[in-house]
């Protein structure tokens, strides 16, 4: 039996509107029937109901009933149903009645007839009892392939076959489209409300249908090849996410290399709060580091112990965050440590299952003093630079931010300077980035230092600092490929909801 747990269905109305207003006189009859919606365009997940606005509807004069052949003939009017993803769905167009004022007299449906054409083929014409009644009169049903349309033609009249006294009286109906689908996943959600590559004037107001990520094409790597990601950026987009029961932003969505070593696009989140200030690392000669500042290696370093698995075995910090414990963490110079509680809000099962184990790049930046673009910090992190000893990569669930991540969300002319030059950014400029918190600690470390890696100042500005200094930490993942989206718009109000 087909597993119908992660079926929901789903309905799309368009406000369409049918209006067939009858007239009589002594010799002859008016008779009008019209098409419209007061939406172009009407979506639910990849599924689009365009109506046909150069539709101008059925006018015509003739008397109270016509024949088949004549309105066959009719010019009738349009809508589709595109598929804009790449599964099929199942659907069911119904012909719902409308609301019509309480001096208006509906006319009964054994006086109607239509006839629908769907992708040019005429299914006839037919009365309209012979679809059901209201509300469930079906014009059409079945299966829409991915990246399929279906075009549709309307037609109604009054029949000449039935005698009957509808004099004044009035029909108006809306079509009501029924989705039956898998929700669909996370990403497809998230790039369904992607800019085309071409709307790249985040400030221009004029620029119509603004969407909610921007689109960046990346030049090769040393370990890349091009890539492109979707990225949020501006003081306050709708990126707003509920994990671990608990507010996250999405940073965007972007492609990664998987455990497996598979290429897909996955969504990267942060904790939009800190969860308290730790040392990204501080070992001495004596524990391992090649001086008593600490060691700028992310693959060995004790704050990506404590916010990953498997270091349990660790005295200290070890693996706390990710199991939801509790104990001491590595704070300060010197193997200095702090109490440290996880117990509310580190990682929950349920959380740890939608995470994804991927690869991080560690190329290295060389000084807070160079001029670096985001795309320039994109191309360094993901470079062959790095200090003596020091890995490119590392395969890791919980990580953080680059500082590249940071400089992309001034894109686009949100803030030149931040953009261009992180270095020179200012407090008045920062807080065009929702990314801004104050002091927090970065993924990217300093070349040709053991001891420094790059973090975010109290003035949003870009600068580097010993790992052994105690900052602010917000957790940053990638989520599994299938992490479906169920429910919110991510905004603020309605964060988005996961599940599996």
């Amino acid at each position: 039996m087909k597993d119908k747990r992660n079926k929901k269905v789903m309905v799309i109305i368009i406000s369409i509107l049918i209006v067939l207003i009858l007239l009589l006189a002594l010799t002859y009859a008016y008779f009008t029937t019209e098409l419209f919606g007061s939406e172009e365009i009407v979506k639910v997940g990849t599924l689009d109901l365009v109506l046909d606005e150069t539709s101008e509807g059925i006018s015509l004069d003739n008397a109270i009933g016509i024949s088949d052949s004549e309105g066959l003939s009719l010019d009738g009017s349009t809508f589709e149903l595109r598929n804009n993803g790449n599964k099929a769905i199942d659907y069911t167009i119904y012909l719902d009645d409308n609301t019509i004022s309480d001096t208006d007299t509906r006319i009964d449906d054994m006086y109607l007839k239509y006839n629908l054409i769907k992708n040019g083929e005429s299914d006839g014409a037919y009365l309209l009892t012979t679809i059901g009644s209201n509300p469930n009169r079906i014009l059409d049903a079945g299966t829409i392939e991915g990246g399929e349309t279906n075009k549709y033609n309307l037609k109604l009249w009054i029949t000449d076959e039935v005698d009957g006294n509808y004099s004044g009286q009035v029909f108006s109906g809306k079509l009501r489209v029924e989705v039956s689908q898998d929700k669909p996943e996370g990403v497809d959600v998230l790039l369904a409300k992607a800019n085309d590559p071409s709307n790249n004037d985040y400030n221009n107001s004029s620029v119509e249908e603004q969407k909610e990520m921007y689109v960046f094409n990346h030049s090769e790597t040393y370990q890349t090849e091009a890539l492109t990601d979707y990225r949020y950026i501006g003081s306050n987009p709708n990126n707003y996410v509920i994990f671990n029961d608990e507010v996250w932003r999405i940073i965007g969505v972007f492609p990664v290399v998987n455990a497996k070593g598979k290429t897909e696009n996955r969504i990267k989140i942060i904790r939009d709060e800190s969860i308290g200030g730790y040392s990204w690392d501080n070992k001495d000669i004596s524990t391992g580091a090649e001086n008593n500042n600490g060691k700028n290696d992310w693959t060995d370093a004790r704050l990506m112990k404590l916010l990953n698995g498997g270091y349990e075995n660790e005295e200290v910090g070890g693996s706390l965050y990710y199991n939801r414990g509790s104990g001491t963490c590595y704070s300060g110079s010197n193997n200095g440590t702090v109490s440290c509680d996880f117990s509310e809000n580190g990682l929950s099962d349920e959380a740890k299952s939608m995470i994804s184990k991927v690869v991080w790049y560690l190329g290295g930046k060389d000084s807070r003093t160079t001029s670096n673009t985001g795309e320039d910090d994109y191309i360094l992190e993901r470079g062959n630079q790095v200090t003596s000893n020091r890995p490119l990569s590392w395969l890791g669930e919980v990580g953080l931010i680059y500082i590249g991540d940071y400089s992309f969300t001034f894109a686009n002319g949100v803030s030149d300077t931040c953009y261009n030059t992180v270095v020179s950014c200012n407090s008045s400029e920062s807080s065009n980035s929702w990314l801004y918190k104050g002091y927090r600690m970065t993924l990217t470390h300093r070349q040709y230092t053991y001891t420094d890696v790059f973090m975010i100042d109290g003035n949003g500005t870009m600068r580097f600092s010993s790992v052994s200094n105690t900052i602010g930490v917000q957790p940053t993942l990638y989520l599994n490929s299938n992490i479906k989206i169920t429910s919110g718009d991510g905004s603020s109000e309605s964060p988005y909801r996961l599940a599996v």
